[in-house]
């Protein structure tokens, strides 16, 4: 199965403009795109720079990490003519270009805990090539035989959608969907219980709206698939939920991401980072950028994250998905989803449970989805036997316990 989204609704016909908004962050991800693919010219990619109005500031250093990852002459002063017109606007949230290795700049906001930044603060060297080749043999055999690992299991995928008609990152809340999701010897299948808190009987492609569906190992399983010819390089090491892991970059080098619209079906490349346990293999977070989307395609960029920890199952530690972050541009208007996935249950063991109209659990805490940088001097670790934290329980209430929800409305 290859990874989908699905945008059934919403009209998002992109308008072709003399000028395209995006912000930081999308700028950078269109060069390091075009970098590496290699089909632009330095000329072509200045040209296209251009025609880019920002709605935040550029800075140097910005400019600087995409001039040392391959941007020409051209390009850089194209940066240079964006960042001077974005001078008066205010700095993105994070840098966009962040890595360890790279200094920090004082108009950005690091992901860095408070201890990272502090002047002992040393990034980790990468490791030499051959125990890259080693952790990258142990990572494809993990992912090569992930989906059989898995367990029959049921569980809530809970699914909140958000809107930013401005294309300024002011997003809102646009309804909440509670699904039953079934995985029963390798395959998916997506129940609606309940919409916006109230009781539903459906299926997810009658919702509508901007959906997805193939989490379970299928993203996971096309990354590493021969046949669509990917290739990895080393990123940099991080932390992630308070455990070491090792930063792998990809791209693909055939279609392997299904972008589904009204009234168009295309296959796109796409290309990421992984991050993955530099002993054993196991996958903790994948993250995806859809490449060679088709003009006429009414989205310009898309994006997943897709985080993995351990839960229980019928009293045995799974690696399953713990979150998803799904975003969407279409050049004028921002679409986002926030995927969690709540109350695993062996397949079979959930005939007491009454799926109906329940109220919105609580998000998961951000220390669930914060990557930190990796710091020679206060490095955690590797371990082999990983365990998620679970977070702590809200209002009195445990989230990762199904919420019993109330008698079904009257017929």
């Amino acid at each position: 199965m290859q990874w989908r989204l699905t945008l059934l609704v919403f009209s998002i016909a992109l308008a072709v403009q003399a000028q395209m908004r995006m912000s930081v962050d999308q700028l950078a991800q269109f060069v390091r795109s075009e970098l590496a693919l290699k089909q632009s010219t330095d000329k072509q990619l200045a040209a296209y720079v251009k025609k880019i109005q920002l709605n935040e500031k550029l800075t140097d250093k910005t400019i600087e990490d995409l001039e040392a990852q391959g941007a020409g002459p051209k390009t850089v002063d194209a940066l240079h003519a964006l960042r001077d017109e974005s001078a008066k606007l205010t700095p993105p949230p994070h840098d966009s270009t962040y890595s360890p290795s790279t200094a920090s700049d004082n108009g950005l906001v690091q992901p860095a805990t408070p201890s990272a930044r502090l002047n002992n603060y040393q990034p980790i060297p990468p490791p030499d090539s051959v125990r890259q080749a080693e952790m990258l043999d142990a990572i494809k055999q993990y992912a090569s035989t992930y989906t059989k690992s898995l367990p029959d299991f049921v569980c809530v995928q809970v699914t909140r959608r958000f809107l930013d008609p401005s294309n300024t990152d002011s997003y809102r809340s646009i309804g909440t969907i509670l699904t039953k999701l079934s995985y029963v010897e390798g395959h998916e299948d997506y129940k609606v219980f309940s919409v916006n808190n109230k009781y539903v009987d459906t299926t997810m492609d009658k919702i509508g709206g901007l959906t997805s569906e193939g989490e379970f190992g299928s993203m996971m399983v096309d990354i590493f698939d021969p046949k669509f010819d990917p290739q990895y390089a080393w990123d940099h090491w991080a932390t992630l939920r308070g455990k070491r892991v090792a930063v792998f970059s990809y791209i693909v080098g055939r279609t392997n991401y299904e972008l589904i619209s009204t009234d168009q079906h295309v296959y796109v490349r796409s290309k990421g980072l992984i991050y993955a346990d530099p002993d054993t293999g196991a996958i903790f977070r994948l993250k995806l950028d859809c490449i060679e989307i088709p003009k006429s395609f009414p989205v310009l960029s898309s994006s997943v994250l897709m985080d993995y920890a351990d839960v229980d199952i019928d009293g045995r530690p799974y690696i399953c998905p713990l979150r998803a972050e799904v975003l969407m541009n279409d050049g004028r208007s921002k679409w986002k989803l926030g995927l969690e996935f709540r109350a695993y249950r062996k397949f079979g063991t959930d005939s007491n449970i009454v799926y109906g109209a329940m109220s919105e659990p609580e998000p998961l805490p951000s220390s669930q989805s914060e990557e930190q940088p990796a710091s020679s001097s206060k490095a955690s670790s590797p371990s082999k036997s990983v365990q998620a934290s679970k977070p702590k329980a809200s209002s009195g209430s445990d989230p990762w316990t199904l919420p019993t929800p109330p008698p079904p409305p009257p017929q």
